[in-house]
């Protein structure tokens, strides 16, 4: 019981200590400035309501030349079953890994890019491929698996995850936003 009660500790310590170099503010910049290449910009932060920060993240207003050039959201979703990957269903913090990910809209809300900012699981990175992550870009929301969205082997939990969470986000900053 004792070792359990350790091995549990150490890995929540290691956990922590990786998560307190993750810097959100930086990777949303550096996404940020390659998107806007050469052009001065700054962030503002949008006030979003406690009832959507979980779904939502942080929000960011994206301005150049004093006007609203696009927004940036940087937001959770889930990936594999914790000790591998299953059907999705009623994920729970407990029982499934997490990814962050970085969606950038342009100012009519469609997506210019998804860029996957931390994925620490072992099943399901093959989502993280740039080329894969293109089939975003140009909506807001009514992605499909299988649909508009091509599947991708070795990643078909976290593919569903992201799409739903896509989705959702998308819905969710438009109705905030408008």
């Amino acid at each position: 019981m004792f070792k359990k009660l350790l091995y549990t500790l150490t890995l929540l310590s290691i956990y922590l200590i990786v998560i307190s170099f993750v810097n959100p503010e930086k990777k949303v910049n550096k996404i940020v400035s390659k998107v806007w290449k050469g052009s001065e910009y700054s962030l503002s932060q949008i006030d979003v309501p406690d009832s959507l920060q979980a779904e939502i993240g942080q929000l960011h207003e994206v301005i150049i030349d004093n006007k609203t050039a696009g927004y940036v959201c940087y937001t959770t979703a889930f990936g594999c079953k914790v000790g591998g990957c299953a059907a999705p269903s009623n994920p729970n913090v407990e029982s499934y890994e997490t990814f962050d990910y970085i969606v950038i809209y342009d100012n009519s809300l469609s997506i210019i890019k998804v860029d996957i900012a931390e994925y620490g699981g072992q099943y399901g990175y093959e989502i993280c491929r740039a080329k894969w992550l293109q089939q975003f870009v140009g909506s807001t929301s009514g992605f499909e698996l299988g649909g508009n969205i091509d599947g991708i082997t070795g990643a078909t939990v976290s593919a569903k995850y992201l799409i739903d969470d896509l989705n959702d986000t998308g819905e969710k900053i438009k109705h905030l936003l408008n």
